[in-house]
């Protein structure tokens, strides 16, 4: 249950969201998914790990759309030229530059493990207004016989 995943990783990072003032929203996360949890669970926290790095009021809102897990955040937002390269390994672009913040290797790592199981992580981001990651799971159809 794509639900128990989230509400997981948000437990472990509630602490940071309290200290920092910012509000989680979850909502329509009842959808069952079939992937391997261990790994999908280092997506996730890399994802909220970002958002809570480059989020400084606001907070983040979190749920499925369609096959889709939608996580959306108030952060600063990522420029265009560099949204079409943070999947790449090492980049940190201008904001991991700015924070110092920023190894380059979480959101290539996240990539690379949602291709793994078969699912697809892209980005939408506007500069001053935050950033949404859309994780799109692998649809599996299952046979009884």
């Amino acid at each position: 249950q794509v639900e128990d995943l989230v509400k997981e990783v948000v437990r472990k990072y509630a602490l940071f969201f309290i200290q920092k003032g910012l509000t989680v929203n979850l909502h329509d996360l009842d959808k069952i998914i079939v992937t391997d949890k261990k790994w999908l669970l280092v997506v996730i926290e890399q994802i909220l790990s970002n958002s809570l790095k480059y989020t400084k009021e606001g907070g983040l809102e979190i749920y499925m759309e369609g096959q889709e897990l939608c996580i959306k955040d108030t952060g600063i937002g990522i420029k265009n030229s560099d949204v079409l390269r943070v999947f790449e390994r090492g980049f940190s672009g201008y904001n991991g530059r700015l924070t110092q913040q920023s190894s380059g290797l979480g959101l290539y790592l996240s990539k690379k493990i949602s291709e793994e199981l078969g699912h697809q992580i892209r980005i939408e981001s506007e500069v001053g207004k935050g950033t949404t990651v859309r994780i799109k799971f692998a649809e599996v159809k299952l046979v009884i016989e």
